[in-house]
This record gives C-alpha cells, structure tokens and sequence, in this order.
C-alpha cells in the first residue's frame, strides 16, 4: 500500500509539473532600438551609432556603447552645382556627439528628441527606467556659451528628470512585467516655439513645461474650461 501510495503521489507531481510548463507564455514585444530622428522641422539629424560585443551580425549580440551624433543640413558655398534632387543631405562633420555606455544611468537604445538648432538633445527612457525618465543633454560649445574645455564636444548633462516629477506618487509603478506600458505611452510631447522648453502632457492629461537650460519641471494649472 505504501508502495502504491508513494507511486501515485509521485505521479500526480509529474502531471502538476508537466501542466505547469505547458501553459502558455506572455511575452510582451521587444522594445524598439532606435537609430535616428528628425528635428520637428527637419533640420537636425540624431543619428545613434551602435557598438556591438561581437562583431559577427550572424551572432547573438547585444549593444554595449551608444554614440549620438547631432548632425545640421548640408549647405553648399557653391550652390549652382549643387545635387537638385528631392533628398535632404547631412555634413559630415558633426555638431556635437554623446556616447553612452552600457552601464551608464541613460539607456543605450533610447527614444530620442532634438530642438531645431541642435542646441538640446533629449533622451526618453523606456518603461522600467523609472529613477530616470528622461535626461536632457546639451551642446557644449553653443555659441552662447563660453567653451569649456579643448577637445571634441560631447555634451553636457544639463539634469535627468525622475518619473515621480512628472507623475503622482500613486501612478509611478512599483513593479513591471513585459506587458507594462512605457511611461510615455498616451502622452505628448512638443517644443516651445524657442526651443528651449520641452512641453509634455501626461495620458492623464496634465501638463508639464521642462527648462531645458535649468531642468526646471512645472506643472501647469487645470483650466477651468
């Protein structure tokens, strides 16, 4: 009998156990990796240089430094024989750069927002950075500002932004899953029209105007309409 009774209770584990492993799985979609963006009216370029552990493109691989590169529409002295075609086309040369690694605070593979005359690149980190929503960098040697130091331009950290400044302590997430929504989801950005603030409305509906000189955050009052 105990014989018996030890077979079935080891059975019965088997099947709980088999039944365990064939249910199915949910798998959110992987997060996007973006590679370049747009200025709102199509003069900057931001264009994310990956670097990769391996190589090999046929490897399994993961990106481990991110270099941005702030580009400005290619103008030509000699305009009458320039390219008349209806592409737009990039210097060479950049403005100015950032390079990120894996390890740093920003994400290497970030939705990216850039003002009109490259002055402010904003990084916008994915839904489980919540220490960090977003983080606004800025060019060094713009010419309103004095230079810094000698040597390539590679920005200047002007704050990260925390989710908990632009939501209330009852709407930040205390855990994820695959299927959590980016913070950003349901919300919109834009530029003020001289580009040096970063105008965000929440899924909620509230409405937060960013310094992007100081990082200042404020929210805007309800209207009473």
């Amino acid at each position: 009998m105990r014989s018996f009774l030890r077979t079935s209770t080891l059975f019965l584990f088997a099947v709980c156990a088999l039944t365990a492993t064939t249910q199915p799985a949910h798998a959110g979609p992987l997060a996007p990796c973006i590679r370049a963006t747009l200025s709102a009216h199509g003069k900057i370029l931001v264009v994310n240089d990956l670097t990769f552990n391996d190589p090999d493109e046929s490897h399994a691989r993961r990106p481990t430094i991110s270099t941005f590169r702030v580009m400005s529409r290619s103008v030509d002295a000699n305009g009458s024989f320039r390219m008349n075609g209806p592409n737009a086309y990039w210097d060479t040369n950049s403005l100015w750069s950032l390079v990120l690694v894996e390890n740093d605070q920003d994400p290497i593979c970030p939705y990216m927002l850039v003002t009109d005359d490259g002055a402010y690149l904003i990084l916008i980190s994915g839904g489980a950075q919540f220490e960090t929503a977003l983080s606004i960098y800025r060019r060094r040697d713009y010419p309103d500002r004095p230079h810094v130091v000698p040597g390539p331009d590679h920005g200047v950290l002007v704050k990260r932004i925390p989710l908990s400044a632009l939501w209330p302590p009852e709407k930040v997430p205390t855990g994820i899953t695959d299927h959590t929504q980016p913070w950003y989801a349901g919300g919109k950005f834009s530029f003020s029209a001289d580009d040096r603030t970063l105008m965000h409305t929440t899924r909620w509906g509230a409405t937060f105007h960013i310094s992007l000189e100081t990082g200042e955050v404020i929210r805007l009052p309800v209207s009473a309409n």
